[in-house]
């Protein structure tokens, strides 16, 4: 809990909600290379990329959630 305490409290202060734009940009970026590996067949790639998206996309909603509060 201290944590997201934390987050929030960053991410209120900095008051830049096109950032939170960007960073869905880069989630949607992400899925996008991880569809492009999954077709390739590279198994690594995806699983590096899908995990990348799911940490961006995660991230860019915590951030909105402490924007719009």
């Amino acid at each position: 809990m201290e944590i997201i305490d934390t987050v929030a409290a960053a991410s209120s202060s900095s008051g830049e909600p096109w950032l939170v734009y960007l960073q869905f940009i880069v989630a949607g970026l992400l899925v996008g290379g991880t569809w492009s590996a999954y077709q390739a067949g590279n198994k690594i790639l995806t699983i590096i990329l899908a995990l990348c998206a799911a940490s961006a996309f995660a991230g860019a909603v915590f951030w909105m959630a402490g924007v719009l509060n």
